[in-house]
């Protein structure tokens, strides 16, 4: 059983922190259009903690004061959500530093994805719904490109919607035009139209709790404290995307291998895979082919459902992924479902 936090209102108060790299102090102008969507867009305050404009060499030295931003945005009443400006590479050096006890006792929205899956991930474990979804500098600065996006984070976030129903992409795009182009802030990557989602294996629905993330970013926290115990995977739905740095098929086929070799792929009830940034369509079919070999053949699970080239992870549009909300996957349509509402009424 997981705590959701409270549902978002208009005007309620953000904390925005910088748990990994510090994006606002390199690139301030992608960063200040990020707040600027959350106040005009989204109607919230965003209320930002010490470290969050820090440069990288302080952020680097200084995990626990990251961690130390965390802690206090948990602690602090006013504060109704936390969101994340960026990833980066190492915030799981963070993790030790956090108050595990303070934070479970204070559950809020907590957002953001790539490495803050380390966060995202050992937080769920221990109780609470947290959600994979747009950084303020990554997905919500480049929001009004795709308006359907808002919607969700409102539909998600704000109404509490139970049996919310996802529906793929017409279109996406990958990265984002230069950064130090202050007149292409805001803008995404050329729009391409989108196959939608693919269906590798499975024919009967499967439910179970939302859990994952950046699969490169999970290799960090394997053999660590801050792994998932085997007991916690059973039945869950599990959702893997890769990052920027393009892991190749046969990575991505290593790194799989290994949640087989632990048990996991005989105890979760389905897999998710988000589109697949910079790959091209034999890239993409060498991938299918991979996730097939070692669920299916390896690890003997031709019945699980899998679905790939999903709306979320290192493109845009992203959708928003509660982690420990019970879904439903359909791999007929295919489809993907809430099975209850992600936040708690107020």
């Amino acid at each position: 059983m997981f705590t959701g936090p409270l549902r978002l209102k208009k005007g309620d108060a953000v904390a925005i922190v910088s748990p990994s790299w510090g994006g606002p102090h390199e690139y301030p102008a992608v960063y200040e259009h990020g707040l600027s969507v959350l106040r005009e867009d989204l109607g919230l305050r965003p209320v930002e903690m010490p470290a969050a404009r820090e440069g990288q060499s302080y952020l680097h030295q200084h995990p626990e004061a990251r961690a130390k931003d965390v802690n206090d945005a948990f602690a602090d009443h006013d504060a109704n959500a936390i969101l994340a400006t960026i990833g980066g590479d190492d915030s799981v050096r963070i993790l030790p530093h956090l108050d595990l006890d303070l934070i479970l006792d204070h559950p809020k929205v907590l957002m953001g994805f790539s490495d803050t899956t380390t966060l995202l991930t050992y937080l769920c474990w221990n109780g609470m719904i947290t959600f994979y979804g747009p950084s303020v500098m990554a997905g919500i600065s480049q929001m009004r490109n795709y308006p359907a996006q808002r919607e969700q984070v409102k539909d998600i976030l704000f109404r509490g919607k139970a049996n919310y129903r996802y529906r793929p992409a017409a279109a996406y795009s990958e990265g984002y035009p230069d950064w130090s182009n202050e007149e292409l802030v805001g803008h995404v990557g050329r729009k391409r139209r989108s196959g939608g989602w693919k269906t590798l294996q499975g024919e009967s629905k499967a439910s179970g709790e939302l859990f994952g993330g950046c699969v490169e970013v999970l290799e960090m926290m394997k053999g660590t404290p801050y792994w998932p115990p085997r007991s916690f995977w059973d039945g869950k739905v599990l959702f893997l995307e890769t990052s920027e740095c393009m892991p190749t098929p046969d990575a991505v086929k290593y790194m799989l291998r290994n949640y087989g070799m632990q048990g996991i792929l005989n105890d979760i009830s389905a897999l998710l895979m988000g589109r697949p940034r910079g790959y091209d369509r034999v890239g993409k079919r060498k991938l299918g082919a991979a996730l097939r070999q070692v669920v299916a053949d390896e690890f003997s699970r031709p019945d699980m459902p899998i679905i790939m080239d999903m709306d979320f992870g290192h493109t845009d549009p992203q959708m928003i992924l509660p982690l420990g909300v019970r879904t439903e996957v359909d791999p007929a349509g295919p489809s993907l479902r809430l099975l209850e509402p992600a936040v708690e009424r107020r």
